[in-house]
């Protein structure tokens, strides 16, 4: 029999654990989680990307080409299609206390108006990339008095910030940690280029028409973990988030074949008895719990759940401690 905890494993993408066995296990599950440095960052990209969707900019597919080969955590949001909605605007507020560089741009220019698709990504050594795509001039104006060192590159400008650098490439405006804007140009500049393939093939996972959607390859440590608690093993992880007056999560998990998929749902299902849902109305809510759905899709382990406002501030509260 899987361990109890199968459930909570299985409900990651969904931005914290949920364990099978009590309140109080399910939040120090979910803390231990979020407090390893690749999930703790991940959940930081998916907040920043969170807060900006524009019904126009598209899928984000032509920013792809400005990650490094490496990139192992995307999300790419596209803002107007959550811009009203309450839920955009939570999640807006939190990741402004999250992210420095967010807050400060925030303060000076209305940037969740102004922008209408964001990229963010990162690589296992925890180096950045985020692409900002709109009406950029005022963006990039307020960031360049942040600025501490301006230098070139393959003929391009970019600007050095305190926590990073910058530049303009394709009208879009891109942020990168210390040392890799460098990187960024010569990709830029590569006009074969379109992204490193595993990140394509997640995007291709992704749920069209969502505000925000993006995934993750998973590494040793966490693929072991999956495979205790579902008893097969997942390659990675595409999530897809709707906005409107609930927040809409379709999260899947890609298995090496259907049998492997297969194993994972039955667990999962298992374990998923009234009782337990009982458990995740206590810690999220009633109109949760009753959304939880998993299943099969080909090579594919599926969850789809749904949150209210007021649950979702039951979690922004949570991920305000662990954050």
């Amino acid at each position: 029999m899987a361990p109890d905890n199968a459930i909570g494993q299985f409900a990651v993408p969904t931005a914290y654990g949920v364990s099978a066995s009590s309140t109080d296990e399910c939040q120090v599950w979910g803390s231990r989680l979020i407090h390893t440095t690749e999930m703790r960052y991940a959940l930081v990209t998916l907040l920043i990307a969170l807060v900006a969707s524009r019904a126009d900019a598209g899928r984000g597919t032509a920013s792809l080409k400005y990650l490094p080969d490496d990139t192992n955590v995307v999300v790419v949001a596209d803002v107007a299609r959550a811009r009203n909605s309450p839920i955009f605007k939570k999640l807006f507020t939190i990741a402004r206390e999250q992210n420095t560089t967010l807050d400060t741009l925030a303060s000076a220019q209305p940037i969740e108006k102004q922008v209408d698709t964001i990229v963010a990504a990162s690589t296992p050594n925890k180096d950045a990339v985020i692409v900002l795509e709109g009406r950029i001039d005022k963006l990039v104006a307020e960031a360049k008095k942040q600025a501490t060192k301006t230098d070139t590159h393959a003929g391009v400008t970019f600007w050095v910030t305190a926590d990073g650098e910058f530049t303009v490439v394709d009208k879009k405006l891109v942020f990168a940690s210390a040392g890799q804007i460098s990187g960024v140009i010569d990709r830029a500049k590569d006009k074969k280029a379109k992204g490193p393939a595993a990140v394509r093939t997640i995007m291709a996972a992704t749920t069209p028409n969502t505000a925000v959607f993006g995934g993750a390859t998973l590494d040793a440590s966490m693929k072991e973990q999956f495979n205790k608690s579902l008893g097969a093993e997942p390659q990675w992880a595409a999530v897809s988030f709707a906005m409107a007056q609930k927040l809409t999560i379709d999260a899947r998990l890609k298995f090496a074949d259907e049998t492997a998929a297969a194993t994972a749902v039955k667990t999962v299902n298992d374990q998923l008895t009234p009782d337990r849902r009982g458990q995740l109305e206590g810690f999220v809510g009633k109109d949760f719990a009753d959304s939880v759905t998993i299943d099969q899709q080909q090579s594919f382990a599926r969850i789809a759940a749904a949150l209210t406002a007021d649950e979702l501030d039951k979690v922004i509260s949570f991920l305000k401690m662990v954050l």
